[in-house]
Protein backbone atom coordinates (compact mmCIF):
# COMPACT_ATOMS: atom_id res chain seq x y z
CA UNK A 1 0.00 0.00 0.00
CA UNK A 2 1.03 3.40 -1.47
CA UNK A 3 2.08 5.71 2.08
CA UNK A 4 -0.24 8.42 1.99
CA UNK A 5 0.21 11.66 0.11
CA UNK A 6 2.03 14.53 2.53
CA UNK A 7 -0.59 17.43 3.02
CA UNK A 8 -0.33 20.62 0.55
CA UNK A 9 1.33 23.24 1.66
CA UNK A 10 -1.26 25.94 3.01
CA UNK A 11 -1.72 28.94 0.37
CA UNK A 12 0.49 31.22 0.97
CA UNK A 13 -1.01 34.71 3.65
CA UNK A 14 -1.63 38.30 1.62
CA UNK A 15 -2.55 39.91 5.03
CA UNK A 16 -0.65 40.37 8.29
CA UNK A 17 -3.08 37.89 10.34
CA UNK A 18 -3.88 39.11 14.57
CA UNK A 19 -6.30 37.71 17.13
CA UNK A 20 -8.54 40.17 15.77
CA UNK A 21 -8.27 39.11 12.35
CA UNK A 22 -10.38 36.30 10.78
CA UNK A 23 -8.73 33.51 9.25
CA UNK A 24 -8.44 33.18 5.19
CA UNK A 25 -10.98 30.54 5.41
CA UNK A 26 -13.66 32.46 6.78
CA UNK A 27 -16.47 34.44 4.56
CA UNK A 28 -15.93 37.25 6.48
CA UNK A 29 -11.90 37.64 5.38
CA UNK A 30 -10.86 39.98 2.52
CA UNK A 31 -8.36 36.98 1.75
CA UNK A 32 -11.17 34.38 1.54
CA UNK A 33 -12.39 35.34 -2.20
CA UNK A 34 -8.54 34.85 -3.12
CA UNK A 35 -7.95 31.38 -1.60
CA UNK A 36 -11.56 30.21 -2.78
CA UNK A 37 -10.33 31.10 -6.50
CA UNK A 38 -6.98 29.90 -5.78
CA UNK A 39 -8.79 26.24 -5.11
CA UNK A 40 -11.15 26.49 -7.86
CA UNK A 41 -8.90 27.29 -10.32
CA UNK A 42 -5.47 25.96 -9.31
CA UNK A 43 -3.13 25.66 -12.71
CA UNK A 44 -1.16 28.85 -13.60
CA UNK A 45 -2.44 28.23 -17.17
CA UNK A 46 -6.34 27.96 -16.90
CA UNK A 47 -8.07 26.55 -19.84
CA UNK A 48 -10.45 28.73 -22.73
CA UNK A 49 -13.44 27.70 -20.58
CA UNK A 50 -11.22 28.85 -17.19
CA UNK A 51 -11.14 32.44 -19.16
CA UNK A 52 -14.49 33.22 -18.67
CA UNK A 53 -15.03 32.07 -14.97
CA UNK A 54 -15.93 34.48 -12.52
CA UNK A 55 -13.09 32.61 -9.80
CA UNK A 56 -10.36 34.29 -12.77
CA UNK A 57 -9.71 37.47 -12.14
CA UNK A 58 -9.47 37.08 -8.04
CA UNK A 59 -7.40 33.32 -8.58
CA UNK A 60 -4.85 35.30 -11.19
CA UNK A 61 -4.61 38.44 -8.85
CA UNK A 62 -4.09 35.67 -6.26
CA UNK A 63 -1.33 34.24 -8.40
CA UNK A 64 0.30 37.97 -9.18
CA UNK A 65 0.67 39.44 -5.35
CA UNK A 66 1.68 35.62 -4.44
CA UNK A 67 4.42 34.26 -7.10
CA UNK A 68 8.14 34.87 -6.28
CA UNK A 69 10.49 37.06 -8.94
CA UNK A 70 10.28 37.65 -11.79
CA UNK A 71 6.55 37.34 -12.89
CA UNK A 72 6.28 34.32 -15.15
CA UNK A 73 4.90 34.94 -18.27
CA UNK A 74 2.44 32.92 -18.52
CA UNK A 75 0.37 35.23 -16.17
CA UNK A 76 1.04 38.03 -18.06
CA UNK A 77 -0.55 35.86 -21.04
CA UNK A 78 -3.45 34.95 -19.11
CA UNK A 79 -4.32 38.41 -17.77
CA UNK A 80 -4.19 39.77 -21.96
CA UNK A 81 -5.81 37.00 -23.35
CA UNK A 82 -8.71 37.30 -21.22
CA UNK A 83 -8.71 40.78 -21.51
CA UNK A 84 -8.91 40.64 -25.07
CA UNK A 85 -11.68 38.35 -25.04
CA UNK A 86 -13.94 39.78 -21.92
CA UNK A 87 -13.42 43.37 -22.17
CA UNK A 88 -14.97 43.48 -18.38
CA UNK A 89 -12.31 41.47 -17.49
CA UNK A 90 -9.62 43.82 -16.92
CA UNK A 91 -11.84 45.81 -14.50
CA UNK A 92 -12.74 43.13 -12.67
CA UNK A 93 -8.76 42.40 -12.00
CA UNK A 94 -8.72 45.48 -10.89
CA UNK A 95 -11.22 45.79 -8.42
CA UNK A 96 -9.96 42.48 -6.92
CA UNK A 97 -6.83 43.79 -6.04
CA UNK A 98 -8.56 46.95 -5.20
CA UNK A 99 -10.49 45.35 -2.22
CA UNK A 100 -7.40 44.22 -0.60
CA UNK A 101 -7.05 46.14 2.74
CA UNK A 102 -3.36 47.79 1.43
CA UNK A 103 -2.40 48.98 5.23
CA UNK A 104 -2.20 44.87 6.22
CA UNK A 105 -0.90 43.28 3.24
CA UNK A 106 2.46 41.91 3.61
CA UNK A 107 5.49 43.20 2.40
CA UNK A 108 5.86 40.93 -0.47
CA UNK A 109 2.03 41.21 -1.70
CA UNK A 110 2.68 45.13 -1.71
CA UNK A 111 5.45 45.12 -4.16
CA UNK A 112 3.75 42.54 -6.62
CA UNK A 113 0.91 44.92 -6.21
CA UNK A 114 2.86 47.31 -7.81
CA UNK A 115 4.07 45.04 -10.57
CA UNK A 116 0.40 44.34 -11.54
CA UNK A 117 -0.51 47.93 -11.77
CA UNK A 118 2.78 48.92 -13.35
CA UNK A 119 1.26 45.93 -16.02
CA UNK A 120 -2.53 47.22 -16.61
CA UNK A 121 -0.85 50.72 -16.99
CA UNK A 122 1.37 49.68 -20.12
CA UNK A 123 -1.37 47.57 -21.33
CA UNK A 124 -3.54 51.09 -21.08
CA UNK A 125 -5.75 49.04 -19.86
CA UNK A 126 -9.63 49.93 -18.47
CA UNK A 127 -9.68 49.98 -14.98
CA UNK A 128 -6.23 51.14 -14.31
CA UNK A 129 -6.69 54.44 -13.81
CA UNK A 130 -8.81 53.99 -9.84
CA UNK A 131 -6.09 51.30 -8.96
CA UNK A 132 -3.33 54.11 -9.13
CA UNK A 133 -5.42 56.41 -7.28
CA UNK A 134 -5.82 54.27 -4.56
CA UNK A 135 -2.62 53.82 -4.72
CA UNK A 136 -1.33 57.10 -4.81
CA UNK A 137 -3.88 57.75 -1.63
CA UNK A 138 -1.24 55.18 0.77
CA UNK A 139 2.11 56.97 0.04
CA UNK A 140 4.46 56.75 1.61
CA UNK A 141 4.95 52.75 1.96
CA UNK A 142 7.48 50.09 1.12
CA UNK A 143 7.90 50.17 -2.73
CA UNK A 144 6.46 53.82 -3.53
CA UNK A 145 9.57 54.09 -5.65
CA UNK A 146 8.05 51.56 -7.73
CA UNK A 147 5.22 53.59 -8.41
CA UNK A 148 6.88 57.09 -8.48
CA UNK A 149 8.64 54.78 -11.56
CA UNK A 150 5.36 53.79 -13.19
CA UNK A 151 4.17 56.99 -12.88
CA UNK A 152 7.24 58.35 -14.66
CA UNK A 153 7.04 56.09 -17.56
CA UNK A 154 3.77 56.50 -18.78
CA UNK A 155 3.45 60.40 -17.83
CA UNK A 156 3.34 61.41 -21.42
CA UNK A 157 0.10 58.51 -21.87
CA UNK A 158 -1.67 59.51 -18.82
CA UNK A 159 -1.40 63.42 -19.78
CA UNK A 160 -3.19 62.63 -23.11
CA UNK A 161 -5.84 60.00 -21.99
CA UNK A 162 -6.18 60.25 -17.69
CA UNK A 163 -4.97 63.78 -17.47
CA UNK A 164 -7.17 63.78 -14.05
CA UNK A 165 -4.58 60.58 -12.98
CA UNK A 166 -1.29 62.32 -13.64
CA UNK A 167 -2.58 65.57 -11.67
CA UNK A 168 -3.50 63.66 -8.96
CA UNK A 169 0.10 62.24 -8.61
CA UNK A 170 1.54 65.60 -8.50
CA UNK A 171 -0.51 66.76 -5.90
CA UNK A 172 -0.24 63.62 -3.36
CA UNK A 173 3.48 63.96 -4.23
CA UNK A 174 3.35 67.99 -3.77
CA UNK A 175 1.40 67.29 -0.76
CA UNK A 176 3.75 64.53 0.63
CA UNK A 177 6.40 66.55 0.69
CA UNK A 178 5.15 69.40 1.69
CA UNK A 179 4.14 67.60 5.19
CA UNK A 180 7.79 66.12 5.58
CA UNK A 181 9.43 69.13 4.98
CA UNK A 182 7.58 70.92 7.84
CA UNK A 183 8.26 67.70 9.96
CA UNK A 184 10.98 65.43 8.82
CA UNK A 185 11.25 62.12 10.93
CA UNK A 186 13.54 62.21 13.93
CA UNK A 187 15.54 59.49 14.12
CA UNK A 188 14.70 57.01 17.10
CA UNK A 189 17.36 54.63 18.74
CA UNK A 190 14.36 52.72 20.18
CA UNK A 191 12.30 52.05 17.01
CA UNK A 192 13.97 51.31 13.75
CA UNK A 193 11.65 48.41 11.99
CA UNK A 194 8.02 50.55 12.70
CA UNK A 195 5.83 51.64 9.67
CA UNK A 196 6.28 54.90 10.10
CA UNK A 197 9.98 54.85 10.49
CA UNK A 198 10.34 52.48 7.51
CA UNK A 199 8.34 54.72 5.32
CA UNK A 200 10.42 58.27 6.44
CA UNK A 201 13.91 56.16 5.40
CA UNK A 202 11.58 55.09 2.03
CA UNK A 203 10.52 58.95 1.51
CA UNK A 204 14.17 60.40 2.23
CA UNK A 205 15.65 57.73 -0.38
CA UNK A 206 13.43 58.89 -3.04
CA UNK A 207 13.05 62.14 -2.53
CA UNK A 208 14.95 63.37 -4.95
CA UNK A 209 13.16 61.47 -7.76
CA UNK A 210 9.70 62.95 -5.76
CA UNK A 211 11.29 66.43 -6.58
CA UNK A 212 12.54 65.70 -10.51
CA UNK A 213 9.16 63.80 -11.18
CA UNK A 214 6.79 66.74 -9.77
CA UNK A 215 9.16 69.52 -11.60
CA UNK A 216 9.16 67.34 -15.03
CA UNK A 217 5.63 67.08 -14.94
CA UNK A 218 4.75 70.97 -13.92
CA UNK A 219 6.70 71.93 -16.85
CA UNK A 220 5.93 69.81 -19.57
CA UNK A 221 2.68 69.27 -19.11
CA UNK A 222 1.51 72.33 -16.94
CA UNK A 223 -2.37 72.38 -18.44
CA UNK A 224 -3.06 69.39 -16.90
CA UNK A 225 -1.58 70.35 -13.45
CA UNK A 226 -3.75 73.44 -13.84
CA UNK A 227 -6.71 71.25 -13.34
CA UNK A 228 -5.65 70.99 -9.30
CA UNK A 229 -6.68 74.67 -9.20
CA UNK A 230 -5.58 77.25 -6.64
CA UNK A 231 -4.14 74.31 -4.18
CA UNK A 232 -1.82 74.02 -6.68
CA UNK A 233 -0.24 77.50 -5.88
CA UNK A 234 -0.78 76.55 -2.21
CA UNK A 235 1.13 73.47 -2.34
CA UNK A 236 4.12 74.85 -4.48
CA UNK A 237 4.15 77.97 -1.75
CA UNK A 238 4.74 75.49 0.70
CA UNK A 239 7.76 74.28 -1.16
CA UNK A 240 8.88 77.54 -2.26
CA UNK A 241 12.13 77.20 -0.09
CA UNK A 242 13.08 74.07 -1.93
CA UNK A 243 16.14 74.91 -4.90
CA UNK A 244 13.94 72.87 -7.76
CA UNK A 245 10.72 74.85 -7.15
CA UNK A 246 12.11 78.57 -6.75
CA UNK A 247 13.49 77.92 -10.09
CA UNK A 248 9.96 76.46 -11.44
CA UNK A 249 8.42 79.67 -9.34
CA UNK A 250 10.65 81.61 -10.96
CA UNK A 251 10.67 80.33 -14.65
CA UNK A 252 6.77 79.40 -15.34
CA UNK A 253 4.30 79.62 -12.07
CA UNK A 254 4.66 83.54 -11.10
CA UNK A 255 3.35 84.84 -14.40
CA UNK A 256 0.33 82.33 -14.40
CA UNK A 257 -0.56 82.03 -10.66
CA UNK A 258 -3.22 84.35 -11.18
CA UNK A 259 -4.81 82.69 -13.26
CA UNK A 260 -4.64 79.35 -11.66
CA UNK A 261 -6.11 80.71 -8.31
CA UNK A 262 -9.39 81.92 -10.88
CA UNK A 263 -9.98 77.72 -10.88
CA UNK A 264 -11.34 76.68 -7.98
CA UNK A 265 -10.03 73.51 -6.32
CA UNK A 266 -12.21 70.06 -7.68
CA UNK A 267 -13.61 67.68 -5.05
CA UNK A 268 -11.53 64.67 -5.70
CA UNK A 269 -8.36 66.92 -5.39
CA UNK A 270 -8.60 67.31 -1.75
CA UNK A 271 -9.82 63.62 -1.17
CA UNK A 272 -6.50 62.96 -2.73
CA UNK A 273 -4.53 64.42 0.47
CA UNK A 274 -5.36 62.00 3.25
CA UNK A 275 -6.03 58.67 3.22
CA UNK A 276 -9.36 56.37 1.92
CA UNK A 277 -9.48 55.70 6.20
CA UNK A 278 -9.27 59.24 7.38
CA UNK A 279 -11.89 60.18 4.44
CA UNK A 280 -14.90 57.30 5.54
CA UNK A 281 -14.49 58.80 9.29
CA UNK A 282 -14.33 62.17 8.65
CA UNK A 283 -17.59 61.78 6.71
CA UNK A 284 -19.66 59.38 9.32
CA UNK A 285 -18.80 62.39 11.55
CA UNK A 286 -19.77 64.53 9.63
CA UNK A 287 -23.13 62.08 8.22
CA UNK A 288 -24.18 60.36 11.26
CA UNK A 289 -22.56 61.33 14.63
CA UNK A 290 -24.88 63.73 16.55
CA UNK A 291 -24.34 67.12 18.84
CA UNK A 292 -23.12 66.01 21.70
CA UNK A 293 -21.78 62.71 20.84
CA UNK A 294 -19.40 63.91 18.91
CA UNK A 295 -16.18 63.98 21.42
CA UNK A 296 -15.65 60.50 21.73
CA UNK A 297 -15.23 59.60 17.90
CA UNK A 298 -13.36 62.75 17.79
CA UNK A 299 -10.41 61.17 20.44
CA UNK A 300 -11.02 58.15 18.37
CA UNK A 301 -10.02 59.68 15.53
CA UNK A 302 -6.99 61.87 16.65
CA UNK A 303 -5.71 58.51 18.92
CA UNK A 304 -5.92 56.78 14.71
CA UNK A 305 -4.46 59.92 12.63
CA UNK A 306 -3.14 62.60 14.36
CA UNK A 307 -1.17 61.28 17.41
CA UNK A 308 1.39 59.54 15.31
CA UNK A 309 4.50 60.55 13.80
CA UNK A 310 3.15 63.53 11.32
CA UNK A 311 -0.37 63.12 11.83
CA UNK A 312 -0.86 66.76 13.04
CA UNK A 313 0.70 67.86 9.87
CA UNK A 314 -1.98 66.34 7.97
CA UNK A 315 -4.78 68.79 9.70
CA UNK A 316 -4.45 71.40 6.71
CA UNK A 317 -5.45 68.81 4.44
CA UNK A 318 -8.22 67.46 6.35
CA UNK A 319 -9.23 71.22 6.79
CA UNK A 320 -9.29 71.76 2.64
CA UNK A 321 -11.03 68.08 2.22
CA UNK A 322 -14.13 69.46 5.16
CA UNK A 323 -14.17 72.92 3.28
CA UNK A 324 -14.02 71.84 -0.75
CA UNK A 325 -13.86 68.00 -0.45
CA UNK A 326 -17.57 67.53 1.64
CA UNK A 327 -20.96 69.92 0.78
CA UNK A 328 -23.69 68.08 2.62
CA UNK A 329 -26.90 68.33 1.56
CA UNK A 330 -29.88 70.08 3.17
CA UNK A 331 -31.08 67.00 4.74
CA UNK A 332 -27.71 66.18 6.77
CA UNK A 333 -27.43 69.71 7.89
CA UNK A 334 -31.32 69.70 9.09
CA UNK A 335 -30.53 65.87 10.81
CA UNK A 336 -28.62 67.51 13.77
CA UNK A 337 -25.55 65.74 13.14
CA UNK A 338 -21.99 67.54 13.78
CA UNK A 339 -21.59 70.69 11.60
CA UNK A 340 -18.56 71.25 9.40
CA UNK A 341 -17.23 74.45 11.53
CA UNK A 342 -17.53 72.47 14.55
CA UNK A 343 -14.90 69.52 13.57
CA UNK A 344 -13.37 72.77 11.86
CA UNK A 345 -12.90 74.32 15.37
CA UNK A 346 -11.75 71.04 16.91
CA UNK A 347 -8.91 70.44 14.59
CA UNK A 348 -7.74 74.22 14.88
CA UNK A 349 -7.85 73.69 18.53
CA UNK A 350 -6.14 70.30 18.04
CA UNK A 351 -2.84 71.73 16.49
CA UNK A 352 0.27 72.40 19.15
CA UNK A 353 2.58 73.47 16.43
CA UNK A 354 2.67 76.97 15.25
CA UNK A 355 3.21 76.69 11.80
CA UNK A 356 0.26 73.54 11.37
CA UNK A 357 -2.04 76.46 13.03
CA UNK A 358 -0.74 78.86 10.27
CA UNK A 359 -1.37 76.30 7.67
CA UNK A 360 -4.53 75.32 9.01
CA UNK A 361 -6.05 78.74 9.07
CA UNK A 362 -4.72 79.31 5.62
CA UNK A 363 -6.66 76.27 4.36
CA UNK A 364 -9.74 77.09 5.73
CA UNK A 365 -9.53 81.16 4.26
CA UNK A 366 -8.33 80.20 1.01
CA UNK A 367 -11.43 80.35 -1.34
CA UNK A 368 -11.99 83.76 0.48
CA UNK A 369 -9.06 85.26 -0.93
CA UNK A 370 -10.21 84.33 -4.70
CA UNK A 371 -14.11 84.04 -4.00
CA UNK A 372 -15.84 85.52 -7.13
CA UNK A 373 -19.84 85.81 -6.89
CA UNK A 374 -21.22 83.83 -9.55
CA UNK A 375 -18.03 81.39 -10.05
CA UNK A 376 -17.11 80.61 -6.67
CA UNK A 377 -18.96 78.08 -4.22
CA UNK A 378 -20.84 79.21 -1.09
CA UNK A 379 -20.03 75.96 0.67
CA UNK A 380 -16.38 76.50 0.45
CA UNK A 381 -16.59 79.59 2.44
CA UNK A 382 -19.38 78.62 4.87
CA UNK A 383 -17.32 76.61 7.17
CA UNK A 384 -14.86 79.82 8.44
CA UNK A 385 -18.29 82.05 8.29
CA UNK A 386 -20.22 79.94 10.74
CA UNK A 387 -17.14 78.74 13.02
CA UNK A 388 -16.64 83.21 13.49
CA UNK A 389 -20.10 83.53 13.99
CA UNK A 390 -21.01 80.69 16.53
CA UNK A 391 -17.46 81.41 18.45
CA UNK A 392 -17.96 84.88 18.91
CA UNK A 393 -20.17 83.97 22.65
CA UNK A 394 -18.99 81.71 24.42
CA UNK A 395 -15.23 81.03 22.74
CA UNK A 396 -14.32 84.55 21.79
CA UNK A 397 -10.38 83.79 21.08
CA UNK A 398 -11.64 81.68 17.78
CA UNK A 399 -13.50 84.41 16.56
CA UNK A 400 -10.27 86.88 17.41
CA UNK A 401 -7.75 85.00 15.79
CA UNK A 402 -9.60 84.09 12.83
CA UNK A 403 -10.49 87.46 11.76
CA UNK A 404 -7.08 88.88 12.77
CA UNK A 405 -5.49 86.06 10.50
CA UNK A 406 -7.73 87.22 7.94
CA UNK A 407 -7.05 90.54 7.33
CA UNK A 408 -3.33 89.73 7.90
CA UNK A 409 -4.29 87.86 4.44
CA UNK A 410 -5.55 90.80 2.66
CA UNK A 411 -2.76 92.77 3.67
CA UNK A 412 0.54 90.24 3.33
CA UNK A 413 -0.82 87.28 0.71
CA UNK A 414 -0.18 88.66 -2.38
CA UNK A 415 1.25 92.30 -2.04
CA UNK A 416 0.75 92.91 -6.00
CA UNK A 417 -3.08 92.31 -6.06
CA UNK A 418 -4.11 93.17 -2.54
CA UNK A 419 -6.97 95.52 -3.57
CA UNK A 420 -8.09 92.25 -5.61
CA UNK A 421 -7.79 90.03 -2.69
CA UNK A 422 -9.56 92.89 -0.71
CA UNK A 423 -12.70 93.16 -3.18
CA UNK A 424 -12.76 89.26 -3.31
CA UNK A 425 -13.35 89.13 0.57
CA UNK A 426 -15.84 91.87 0.95
CA UNK A 427 -17.73 89.93 -2.17
CA UNK A 428 -17.11 86.99 0.05
CA UNK A 429 -19.02 88.54 3.15
CA UNK A 430 -21.97 89.59 1.10
CA UNK A 431 -22.68 86.75 -0.45
CA UNK A 432 -22.78 84.57 2.61
CA UNK A 433 -25.50 87.05 3.77
CA UNK A 434 -27.05 86.95 0.47
CA UNK A 435 -26.89 83.43 0.42
CA UNK A 436 -28.52 82.88 4.24
CA UNK A 437 -25.62 81.24 5.48
CA UNK A 438 -25.90 84.20 8.35
CA UNK A 439 -28.54 86.93 8.90
CA UNK A 440 -26.26 89.33 8.93
CA UNK A 441 -22.56 90.52 10.12
CA UNK A 442 -23.65 92.29 13.43
CA UNK A 443 -22.62 89.29 15.37
CA UNK A 444 -18.99 90.42 14.83
CA UNK A 445 -19.36 94.15 14.13
CA UNK A 446 -21.55 94.07 17.17
CA UNK A 447 -19.65 91.93 20.05
CA UNK A 448 -18.79 93.84 22.73
CA UNK A 449 -16.47 90.38 23.28
CA UNK A 450 -14.79 90.73 20.81
CA UNK A 451 -11.45 92.75 19.96
CA UNK A 452 -12.52 96.42 19.54
CA UNK A 453 -9.62 97.51 17.03
CA UNK A 454 -10.64 94.21 15.18
CA UNK A 455 -14.24 95.39 14.99
CA UNK A 456 -13.43 98.59 13.81
CA UNK A 457 -11.20 97.16 11.07
CA UNK A 458 -14.16 95.25 9.92
CA UNK A 459 -16.40 98.14 10.21
CA UNK A 460 -13.77 100.13 7.76
CA UNK A 461 -12.91 97.16 5.85
CA UNK A 462 -16.58 97.10 5.27
CA UNK A 463 -17.86 100.75 4.78
CA UNK A 464 -14.92 100.94 1.54
CA UNK A 465 -17.98 99.19 -0.70
CA UNK A 466 -21.22 100.59 1.72
CA UNK A 467 -23.16 98.20 -0.84
CA UNK A 468 -21.38 95.21 0.39
CA UNK A 469 -21.26 96.65 3.96
CA UNK A 470 -25.15 97.65 3.93
CA UNK A 471 -25.74 94.01 2.55
CA UNK A 472 -23.73 92.37 5.08
CA UNK A 473 -25.04 93.81 7.82
CA UNK A 474 -28.22 93.67 7.02
CA UNK A 475 -28.50 97.48 7.86
CA UNK A 476 -26.73 101.00 6.87
CA UNK A 477 -23.29 100.85 8.11
CA UNK A 478 -23.64 103.81 10.29
CA UNK A 479 -26.84 102.57 12.24
CA UNK A 480 -24.78 98.68 13.08
CA UNK A 481 -21.40 100.86 14.66
CA UNK A 482 -24.27 102.51 17.05
CA UNK A 483 -26.04 99.76 17.78
CA UNK A 484 -24.99 99.57 21.79
CA UNK A 485 -28.60 97.79 22.55
CA UNK A 486 -28.41 95.01 20.06
CA UNK A 487 -24.41 94.24 21.08
CA UNK A 488 -25.85 93.31 24.54
CA UNK A 489 -28.48 91.20 23.08
CA UNK A 490 -26.47 89.22 20.69
CA UNK A 491 -23.09 89.09 23.59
Amino acid sequence: MPPPLPPSPPPPRLLAGGDHHPPPTSASSPEHPFHSAHLVLPSPSPSTADLSSPHLPFALAFAFITQPSPLPRRLLVVLHAAGARFPAFYHAFASALLSLPFPLLLPHPRTRLLLAASELARAAAPGFAPLLVSLLRRVPFPGDARLLEVLHEHASFLADEEPQVLATAVFAFLRLLSRNRLAPAAGSVECKDCEECNGAKNLQECRGRLVSFCVSVLRDHFQVCALLGRDLVRSLHELALVPEFQLLWRDLILDRAADVCRIGTPRWCTAVAITSEMETQLLFMMNNVKWGDQKRYQLWFARKHLMVPGGEERIPDIVRFICCGYHPTNEVMQSGVIARWAVVGWLLTSCSKGYVVANAKLALFYDWLFFEKGRGSVMNIEPAMLLMVNSVSQYTDITNMLLEFLFLLIDNYDVQRKEVIARCVRSAFGVLVKKGVVPSLVPLTGCDKLSLLLRQKLLAFLSDTCEVAEEACGKPINEVSKGTELNKRIC
